[in-house]
């Protein structure tokens, strides 16, 4: 993390953790802000790698599950990078900028990312590198997030995945649980120019909590694991292939024969959902989820990442056994909290 913006805005009255960034007020307070008004937060809860070099795209078209082709300085894409049994270890949305390739990923699985990559670079003319330093990760939402952005970067395309971009701000349009309400931006910057949009829009917008962007996340059903949940799903198990996150035509990359055989052969067992957990503490990612009638000891599902619901309890992305949804669910044992499945933004049944 950059110490000169880490200092700017504990000067502004945050708290900083390791795990969960920033934090400003009340998780609960922030979320219930995140849901209903304009917003901005600051994402160092992610870390920003740089893939450079003159086989860059031939390297990643290896090795991520999304076409890498399909990527410009106008449109990035939900991609990941799979183990050799087809399990994800990091996932991710991936985007051009100045001939370069940058993609974010949970802090606690960078140094897993780079020296994942690192092992299939061989001979190509490729460098991954953290430069979380170098650029600020924001986060703009609301309704009138386009006009708090305008005096910085014109939003040029509002389509999701789109990207605007000047020579001092990259604005990228990320999903939300609507598609039309309280639009979401993710900006990349340098320190000095985060410092001048933070300045000018958090006199506009309320400024939220780090994870209040991850609450939101949890409304869009977007799913970014970390290192609690690296290597335990295939990428449809996450529902990557229902938000644009891999490609089966694209042709091979590491991984890529178990992912295309539960795709075209199998029987998906497995689906991230949405759940509220009726818990006063928050559940923490990896938690492990058991269904009434399962037997001792056999989990049926992972908690992916949980935040505070603004009324009560905790909302969360889980990845859960299909056939146990309709369950009775519970939190870590049969006498934990109570889990309810909740409805996604986004159909699950892949034949629709």
């Amino acid at each position: 993390m950059n110490d000169d913006w880490k200092n700017y805005l504990l000067s502004k009255g945050a708290e900083h953790t390791e795990v969960t960034a920033f934090r400003f007020n009340d998780d609960a307070v922030d979320n219930q802000k995140a849901d209903s008004t304009d917003i901005i937060c600051d994402l160092s809860q992610y870390s920003t790698l740089v893939v450079a070099g003159d086989d860059a795209v031939d390297f990643m078209q290896g090795q991520f599950t999304n076409d890498v082709k399909n990527v410009d300085e106008q449109n990035s894409q939900l991609n990941a990078f799979c183990n050799n049994k087809g399990r994800m270890s990091a996932n991710f949305r991936l985007f051009k900028y100045q001939q370069n390739y940058f993609f974010s990923v949970r802090n606690n699985l960078v140094e897993r990312s780079i020296e994942h990559l690192q092992n299939y670079i061989l001979r190509a003319q490729v460098v991954i590198q953290d430069v979380s330093e170098q650029l600020i990760h924001l986060g703009v939402s609301g309704d009138n997030a386009e006009k708090l952005l305008a005096p910085f970067v014109e939003i040029s395309n509002r389509e999701i995945d789109a990207v605007s971009f000047n020579d001092n701000y990259i604005a990228i349009r990320v999903a939300g649980a609507q598609a039309e309400k309280n639009p979401r931006y993710e900006i990349f910057c340098s320190p000095e120019h985060a410092k001048t949009l933070w300045e000018a829009i958090s006199t506009q917008a309320e400024v939220v909590n780090s994870s209040s962007w991850d609450y939101l996340n949890i409304q869009a059903g977007l799913p970014f694991i970390d290192s609690h949940s690296s290597e335990e799903f295939v990428p449809q198990m996450v529902n990557m292939d229902l938000i644009n996150g891999v490609s089966f035509t694209k042709g091979c990359y590491t991984g890529q024969e178990i992912v295309a055989r539960m795709h075209y052969l199998g029987k998906l067992k497995k689906r991230c959902y949405k759940v509220f957990i009726d818990s006063q503490d928050k559940p923490a990612a990896g938690d492990k989820l058991f269904a009434e009638n399962a037997r001792a000891g056999q989990n049926t599902g992972m908690i992916i990442q949980a935040e505070k619901n603004p009324q009560a309890g905790y909302d969360a992305l889980a990845v859960i056994q299909i056939a146990d949804t309709e369950s009775k669910l519970f939190l870590n044992d049969a006498d934990g909290p109570a889990v309810t499945v909740k409805e996604l933004p986004y159909n699950l049944d892949t034949e629709t």
